[in-house]
């Protein structure tokens, strides 16, 4: 009887031992957007998430488990500290996480820059040269929240995917195009090699320039609506 006496604390103190050693806080940056992933359960929408300390530079991964508690706010950056806690892997559904996340509180939000280039917007020069009086003139919209770009070079219509988008920096996917040939297609060829060589961005007012890898400015563009 004393034997068991002893143990029984010593069997307690255990377990609660390993229960909190499953148990630990850390903190994430949750992206503005959610991005399209698959899963066990098929094709469905992920929150992106970046452990690091400065959102502006982050390299965001995909996050396929929910967090409990934690409510997505398109367009927002958002701080939060989350549990992590290990699960029994007998009770884990296959294709499921073995962590459940839940929130503890946010810590901070924060206004997600690019969501200003959301809007459709009309080339003014290419290369720095100023587009002339023409009917030929190129359009770009930017939808941020589906990742995707889609416009006329003024000629043919395109449609293409955003692969990464920053403060400073964009990545576009391969863009598909029309094949219709027009009278001239010098504007059309030249909005489309420098929409390509295009890497990174600065917005000002109304204005919205595109540059490539060194420096050079690309595209430069007005917002129409």
């Amino acid at each position: 009887m004393s034997l068991l006496k002893t143990m029984l604390p010593i069997t307690i103190i255990a377990t609660l031992f390993t229960s909190c050693n499953s148990i630990k806080t850390t903190t994430y940056w949750v992206n503005s957007i959610k991005v399209n992933c698959s899963s066990g359960a098929g094709k469905m929408q992920c929150l992106q998430v970046y452990k690091g300390v400065d959102v502006d530079k982050a390299t965001w991964s995909t996050f396929y488990a929910p967090i409990e508690g934690f409510e997505f706010e398109f367009g927002s950056f958002q701080k939060i500290e989350v549990t992590e806690t290990q699960l029994d892997p007998k009770d884990v559904p296959a294709d499921a996480s073995s962590i459940k996340y839940k929130l503890v509180k946010v810590l901070e939000k924060k206004q997600d820059p690019k969501m200003a280039l959301n809007d459709i917007w009309t080339v003014t020069k290419i290369n720095n040269s100023a587009i002339g009086k023409t009917r030929q003139i190129p359009s770009l919209e930017i939808n941020i929240s589906k990742m995707q770009v889609s416009g006329t070079d003024g000629c043919n219509n395109f449609t293409g995917d955003i692969k990464n988008i920053t403060a400073r920096n964009i990545e576009f996917g391969p863009i598909a195009s029309t094949r219709k040939m027009c009278m001239d297609m010098s504007i059309p060829n030249a909005f489309n090699k420098a929409l390509n060589a295009s890497v990174s961005y600065k917005k000002e007012a109304l204005s919205l320039t595109f540059f490539d890898t060194e420096g050079n400015e690309t595209l430069t563009l007005k917002k129409i609506d």
